[in-house]
């Protein structure tokens, strides 16, 4: 693999027997590709998701598979109430560490009510539970001799206007910014915010001398129906291109990734031999499409200022605070 990881496939998954690892969005899309690629190379999965019958489903898969039968817990990202229950579960069972953890949201209703704290459900679902979970488990991230976090970003953090921290980025000025987000600007922002939170938990643990904990972001490519949320305007105008005239058409899938590289990023973010603080992403044009490669994050997002803001803003919307 060249230095920028050029030429990564999932044949270079190690063994990862003896290694325990928890996957969020675990029953579709790209969080399903990695529970099984980590499970069939012998990793043991807590795997986790909103949907119990298809987690049900998931561990009947890798059964027949004769892979390492996984520990299904429900869990729904884009409420914290689940998160707390989720992350009591995990820690309520088996003793050990947690070598791995993926952070992925997963498939989300078309229609999602706002939580009883009326926080945004794109920012919850993308970064404060993501945030939650992970300093909730950190104790178990503590117990492996070299654990890994991956965040899944989505690749509508390059439309991102500003990071949701309002005015000065005070705390108590962005609670409002989390309340109150546009149908375009929420999911951007949460991308935005999710990517900030893997590069600022890496700088953190070493801050805090947790040298044995490495936190990655990986890009996923682009799919133009769900990268900027599912329903609403994003939804009507994919849906719109995809039935316009061939020009739109050809567009849309010059851009848009193809399904079997769709997790390479998110599975060499988890198990490549890379430093903490690597972005993964696509490497064809524009970073929406292609083969696994190390991408550069935006300025924004390596802005230290801002995301220590976030990590203030997190800590103070969740109730989880950690790494401080």
């Amino acid at each position: 693999m060249s230095p920028r990881g050029d030429g990564w496939t999932p044949d270079d998954v190690p063994d990862l027997t003896g290694r325990r690892a928890l996957v969020t969005g675990a029953t579709t899309g790209t969080g399903r590709e990695v529970a099984m690629t980590l499970a069939r190379h012998g990793a043991t999965l807590v795997v986790a998701d909103r949907d119990l019958d298809a987690l049900a489903d998931l561990v009947r898969t890798l059964d027949a598979e004769g892979a390492p039968r996984p520990v299904a817990v429900r869990l729904d990202l884009a409420d914290l109430d689940s998160v707390r229950d989720a992350a009591g579960t995990v820690l309520a069972g088996p003793d050990g560490p947690l070598d791995l953890l993926v952070l992925d949201e997963g498939a989300r209703p078309r229609s999602v009510a706002r939580a009883a704290d009326d926080l945004d459900p794109a920012l919850t679902a993308r970064f404060l539970g993501p945030f939650a979970l992970t300093g909730l488990l950190l104790p178990r991230l503590r117990g492996a001799t070299r654990a890994r976090v991956v965040t899944v970003v989505s690749p509508a953090h390059r439309l991102a206007r500003e990071v949701p921290t309002g005015p000065e980025g005070a705390p108590d000025a962005g609670d409002d910014q989390l309340r109150r987000r546009t149908a375009w600007a929420a999911p951007a922002e949460a991308a935005l915010a999710a990517l900030m939170f893997a590069l600022e938990l890496d700088t953190r643990a070493r801050q805090h001398g947790l040298t044995t904990l490495d936190s990655l972001a990986a890009v996923a490519g682009l799919d133009a129906s769900g990268v900027l949320g599912e329903g609403g305007q994003a939804q009507a105008l994919t849906q719109r291109a995809r039935r316009g005239p061939g020009i739109l058409r050809a567009a849309l899938g010059a851009v848009e990734q193809r399904s079997e590289l769709a997790p390479w990023p998110a599975l060499m973010a988890a198990t490549a031999d890379l430093p903490g603080s690597t972005v993964v992403g696509p490497g064809g044009p524009l970073g929406l499409n292609g083969a696994a490669r190390i991408v550069n994050p935006p300025q924004r997002a390596r802005d230290r200022d801002a995301r220590s803001r976030l990590w203030e803003l997190a800590e103070a919307a969740t109730g989880v605070e950690y790494l401080s």
